[in-house]
């Protein structure tokens, strides 16, 4: 079959959208290529194998340097914890220290990149869509096919996921640019704000689509590839990020997930490297190492020739040592004597953290967990206490304290089981881009961070209002798009 390579160009957000369906490029944009990918010659359709190197490219997107890395592991972490509770900005990048601030604007750097990447890879997921849908090689079954649309929806609907939560109102983009011309290239991708209603109606039709197209859970060794319960899982997840959970169907699909996966024995296995796509994956991006993809977000954490990024705060050390959590503690974090590297302000350097749950920061082969199953088994505790029982919300989290030999706790009221839940979600998933989105989604976000002290037991005076609960859209965004607005505060 005859096709024509389409050069995709680097550029900013919507724009880069707009130019993943072109050969030409607006005089708006930059014109420098970054990577490339298949599209069909005038009216011809893509081939069964054209179909294969479409969602192997949608993942190798989805985990790589173009767009991958930084938006799903390096500012996963820095969204979910230096934002949060769990570490400080560390490091002396602007862009990070504002955000552990909540002094960031528009014009920061992570901000614009996070923005950027997540349509980047929504637009290459698009384009995979449409082209998949499209084919009719009789070599491409019916089954594989709704199987890789599936898959490329799934991706698609969890960048929203992240947009949303992240910025609340943001274009919603289902399809690839319309190319005709600069008038309706520019129609199709300049466009306003959706309601977070209609992007969490977006979601949830992506991943109902996927949930009855993608293989079972156990079809393949890698818990990259998108399975049942990956779609079951973030369900569950989005269902209580909503406005208004649902808390019946947070269970529905926690009870969906949990039988298909089994808790580790030894909460360290997770992070040793030789028990990657165990049983309590359940969306684990892999990393061979830097002849293949390599995961170079621990060189960032670990190491004394430069202060590094995300160091773990002193409220969550107390938080450990509070619940005598040594396994966890340890496992997730190291200390070394710094003395003469570098000043802190929060620290004695005589007695340093560093985030170590990702150990490798010189051969790139770290997985990174998105979802794995105490998550959900948390998240159904959740959704028991919002059902009334508490006892069977606090079984599941004494299941997740037995593996690391801590003592069963007890709830005493709806609001006391709150806390001791969010306390375990805390101390297991940290440094795992939750705690900010758990704050978000149940209230608590700027009551816990405005509460937040030094070593000292200072106040740090974050002064949180509710305008930065979101971030700001990214000023060259709104430069290039007339119809984005400014999110309140900014």
């Amino acid at each position: 079959m005859k096709t024509k390579i389409l050069y995709i160009l680097s550029c900013s957000g919507l724009a880069l959208f707009a130019m993943m369906c072109m050969q030409a490029c607006s005089k708006i944009l930059d014109k420098q290529p970054q990577t490339q990918t298949v599209a069909p010659a005038d009216n011809a359709t893509i081939s069964a194998a054209d179909a294969e190197n479409l969602i192997s490219g949608a993942y190798t997107t989805y985990r790589g340097y173009d767009f991958g890395l930084e938006l799903n592991v390096l500012d996963r972490i820095v969204n979910g914890d230096a934002i949060a509770d769990n570490c400080y900005a560390g490091g002396d990048n602007l862009d990070n220290i504002t955000l552990d601030l909540f002094t960031a604007n528009s014009l920061n750097g992570n901000v614009a990149r996070d923005w950027k990447d997540a349509y980047g890879i929504i637009g290459r997921l698009n384009i995979a869509i449409d082209q998949v849908e499209k084919c009719v090689d009789p070599a491409l079954s019916a089954g594989r096919k709704n199987q890789i649309l599936g898959e490329s929806k799934f991706m698609r609907a969890y960048s929203y996921f992240d947009l949303v939560r992240l910025y609340g109102r943001v274009p919603l983009l289902l399809a690839p640019a319309d190319t005709k011309d600069a008038e309706t290239l520019l129609n199709s991708t300049i466009v306003p704000q959706s309601s977070t209603d209609s992007i969490y109606d977006a979601i949830l039709k992506d991943l109902w689509f996927a949930r009855s197209t993608v293989r079972s859970v156990g079809a393949s060794d890698s818990k990259f590839t998108v399975a049942t319960g990956t779609v079951n899982a973030t369900l569950a997840k989005v269902y209580a990020s909503l406005p208004t959970p649902n808390w019946d169907s947070v269970l529905y699909y926690c009870n969906a997930t949990i039988p298909d996966y089994s808790l580790v024995p030894d909460f360290t296995f997770l992070w040793d490297n030789n028990h990657k796509n165990n049983s309590e994956a359940i969306w684990e991006l892999n990393y061979e190492g830097y002849d293949v993809i390599g995961n170079w977000v621990p060189s960032i954490f670990l190491g004394s020739d430069w202060k590094r990024f995300n160091t773990p705060t002193n409220d969550l050390v107390n938080a450990y040592t509070a619940e005598h959590d040594s396994i966890r503690m340890n496992a997730s974090i190291s200390f070394a004597d710094m003395r003469g590297h570098w000043t802190d302000k929060y620290w004695n350097l005589a007695n340093y953290p560093f985030l170590a749950k990702y150990n490798d920061p010189f051969n790139g082969t770290n997985d990174f967990y998105i979802i794995r199953l105490p998550d959900i088994l948390l998240l159904k505790a959740e959704a028991l206490v919002e059902k009334a029982d508490i006892n069977g919300a606090m079984a599941l989290v004494n299941q997740v304290r037995a593996r690391v030999k801590l003592s069963p706790k007890a709830a005493v009221s709806a609001d006391d089981a709150r806390n001791i839940i969010a306390n375990e979600r805390r101390l297991e998933l940290a440094f795992e881009g939750h705690r900010w989105f758990d704050l978000l989604r149940t209230g608590k976000a700027i009551s816990t961070m405005n509460a937040q002290k030094d070593g000292s037991g200072n106040n740090l005076n974050y002064n949180v209002d509710a305008h930065r609960l979101l971030m700001p859209i990214p000023q060259a965004q709104i430069d290039l798009n007339p119809l984005l607005t400014q999110n309140e505060g900014y």
